[in-house]
């Protein structure tokens, strides 16, 4: 930050608190004199009685060099005057002396504290009436509009930010206790091992009907789990052997000669053979 941007936050700071929206003046940066370019570096209008209508034009001066210039070329100050209530030059504390100040220019400096805000005032300026034109009220008005509009809309700017500092502070912390993918799915399947059971598991055994101990259901599933297993098990045992078994008459009908096997191979009941000569007696 130059010293010049410096020396201009601490004198907006004299006529508005930091912090703190425009209120009781209206502060413009850079502003032509009408019908010139010649720019003051802040021009206030104050809007309450309280704190002194009328339109203060500011000079601000950084270096003795820069002083000096100014009084060689009194232009700028000479646009401005007819147009503003008082005229101000603003410089660093001892920079300039009193008795350099042009006759009605007034002196502000730095407070020499920095717990302090408002500036000294060296050398009071004069009063006077300004001249007002349409293109004068017009240029203000329209630039004090602009700057107004851009306030709002630094607060819109800085409120959607803090939402969002806030909702992205939600999700961090919804995200710190969630729960990861194994643990969730461990409760769900809980969830429908309760459902089919038609009670709820809890750490220790009550005497309610819709509640059971883990304890107690551990004992009664392990109970259950052994003759349930053993059971499965004797049935695929009797299953292989029932399988051996028909793979064994299979292959030992296999190798029956046809006119012993006959049709049983097929399912068919089995039928004696019939003989080629008719042994029935004949009358």
């Amino acid at each position: 930050m130059t010293v010049t941007s410096q020396l201009m936050d601490a004198l907006i700071s004299h006529y508005r608190k930091p912090g703190t929206e425009q209120d009781g003046e209206i502060l413009l940066p850079e502003v032509a004199a009408p019908g010139s370019n010649r720019r003051c570096d802040l021009l206030r209008i104050g809007v309450w009685a309280s704190r002194g209508h009328g339109i203060d034009v500011h000079e601000l001066k950084t270096s003795r060099s820069d002083w000096l210039r100014e009084l060689d070329e009194p232009a700028k100050a000479e646009a401005w005057w007819p147009y503003s209530s008082r005229f101000w030059v603003v410089a660093s504390a001892r920079m300039i002396r009193p008795e350099e100040i042009p006759t009605g220019w007034g002196l502000m400096e730095p407070p020499d504290r920095a717990n302090r805000r408002r500036f000294r005032i060296v050398v009071k300026p004069a009063e006077r009436q300004p001249k007002l034109t349409i293109a004068l009220l017009a240029d203000l008005v329209g630039r004090a509009d602009n700057i107004r509009a851009r306030e709002i809309w630094n607060l819109k700017q800085e409120h959607r930010n803090e939402l969002y500092q806030q909702a992205e502070k939600i999700r961090a912390e919804a995200g710190a206790t969630r729960l990861d993918f194994d643990t969730q799915e461990r409760l769900e399947l809980l969830d429908k091992l309760e459902a089919a059971l038609g009670v709820r598991l809890t750490e220790w055994p009550v005497r309610r009907g819709d509640r059971i101990g883990v304890d107690e259901f551990v004992a009664a599933v392990a109970e259950f789990t052994r003759d349930h297993v053993a059971l499965q098990r004797r049935r695929r045992e009797v299953a292989d052997m029932e399988d051996r078994v028909r793979r064994a008459a299979e292959f030992a009908l296999a190798r029956l000669s046809p006119e012993i096997r006959g049709p049983q191979i097929h399912g068919e009941p089995r039928t004696r053979p019939h003989s080629t000569q008719d042994t029935r007696h004949h009358p």
